[in-house]
């Protein structure tokens, strides 16, 4: 079971669109978080998207995240 956020780190989130985000890609106070696999990433990502697998979040998202009070937005290959 995965372990909660640490209140510190968690706010209120949203959902933002398509056409949202790519007016903002440029934006570099925005930190995009690209959730999907190494193959998947490797295979086609959104330029400048960090990759960080879902099963590695816990253990090294505050390493290639250190600032958390950035906005993330973090995107997958679909609904899970």
């Amino acid at each position: 079971m995965a372990k909660p956020i640490p209140a510190e780190a968690s706010t209120d989130h949203q959902i933002i669109s398509r056409d949202e985000l790519c007016a903002r890609l440029q934006d570099r106070s925005l930190t995009l978080l690209d959730v999907l696999p190494k193959e998947s990433y490797a295979d086609a990502h959104i330029l400048g998207a960090i990759n960080l697998p879902v099963a590695e979040i816990e253990g090294t998202a505050r390493r290639l995240m250190p600032n958390l009070s950035r906005e993330i937005v973090v995107y997958c290959g679909g609904p899970t």
